[in-house]
């Protein structure tokens, strides 16, 4: 499912039409909301209500477009310059540039009862607040969008370190079995073929489908299944229904090949890997655990690489499910347990 990026509305050319947009709308609810006196109707309303949209619209461009850019770059002695220059030019002339276009509406429609003593207005307070409120929304929302493409970027980078990682495993499985038994090879190769197709096409969106992801992680186990010739017992359950369901790529990878990489036991028990995923209404569960020998202490370093991927993981969950998911990882003797519960969308 592609999600709708709502930054695009403030990108070029699309920010021509939103902005024409909420003017109309601007200018609509004028006309709705405000009381005017009931001689104002028909044309004769349409041009006052005009005036005060352009009343509106001139200080706010004048003030994004001129002052902004310097207050933004922190020229503050030029900014407030330009910004005093422009209030006096605003409050001066802008009063006979709307009487003008007063004038040209009656000219046009031959009507008399259209407004041109705008000078009368007060409009030094207006000319403040409009400026001061149009620098306050474009601050605003250029934050939003600069936050929103700072989280897409870091997502870019954290699955740019998930995809080596899960391709640097796979090719030395693939290596490890064409030493030991050669015959297995073309199913591997098929599923690795499987593996790379939904990697390369599939987790460019933002989120997939639930079932795609399942099949994608049925995928890898049975690669391990196939490595690991029977010598360990590995199971993989799913329950519940997917249709409709959907999640980020490549989410729940990251703990199983974390199971399969560190898995152990010890001497003359069997090793294990058990995967658990669940859907419970609009809730994914997915439990994870792995046999651990409690003889087996882990060298420091290889300690650290090994977190990497879990690191990840736990990043993109805060910047894909803020506050939608719980991840809780448990070690004790013997059993390493992963348990994460994810929000569906």
């Amino acid at each position: 499912m592609k999600t709708f990026d709502w930054t695009r509305l403030f990108t070029w050319p699309y920010k021509i039409y939103t902005q024409l947009l909420f003017w109309v709308i601007v200018f609509l609810l004028y006309i709705l909301l405000k009381e005017y006196p009931q001689r104002m109707s028909g044309i004769t309303l349409i041009c006052l209500v005009f005036q005060e949209t352009l009343e509106l619209i001139i200080p706010c461009y004048s003030q994004n477009l001129l002052v902004l850019p310097f207050l933004k770059h922190r020229k503050w002695l030029v900014g407030f310059v330009i910004y005093a220059v422009q209030l006096v030019v605003l409050i001066e002339l802008l009063p006979y540039f709307l009487n003008l276009i007063g004038l040209l509406f009656a000219k046009l429609f031959h009507i008399t009862d259209v407004v041109t003593n705008w000078q009368e207005q007060h409009f030094a307070f207006t000319m403040v607040a409009f400026t001061v409120m149009a620098s306050l929304a474009k601050v605003g929302m250029d934050r939003l969008i600069r936050d929103k493409e700072q989280k897409e970027n870091e997502l870019r980078h954290l699955k740019a370190q998930l995809n080596p990682h899960f391709l640097f495993n796979t090719l030395n499985n693939l290596y490890g079995l064409s030493v030991a038994e050669s015959k297995k090879l073309p199913d591997l190769m098929l599923k690795l073929s499987d593996l790379l197709r939904y990697s390369l096409y599939d987790t460019n969106q933002h989120y997939v489908a639930l079932q795609k992801e399942i099949e994608y992680l049925n995928n890898y186990v049975e690669l391990e299944r196939i490595r690991l010739s029977g010598n360990s017992d590995i199971e993989l359950t799913f329950e519940g229904d997917t249709a409709e369901r959907y999640i980020a790529p490549l989410l729940m990878i990251v703990f199983i090949e974390n199971a399969f990489k560190h898995f152990s036991a010890a001497k003359g028990e069997k090793s294990f890997v058990h995967i658990r995923l669940a859907v419970n209404g609009d809730e994914l569960h997915l439990k994870v655990q792995n046999s651990v020998d409690p003889g087996f202490a882990p060298i420091l370093s290889a300690k650290r690489k090994g977190g990497l991927g879990l690191e990840n993981a736990r990043q993109r969950l805060n910047l894909i499910y803020p506050g939608q998911y719980q991840l809780k990882i448990n070690k004790n003797q013997d059993i390493f347990e992963t348990n994460l519960i994810v929000e569906l969308t």
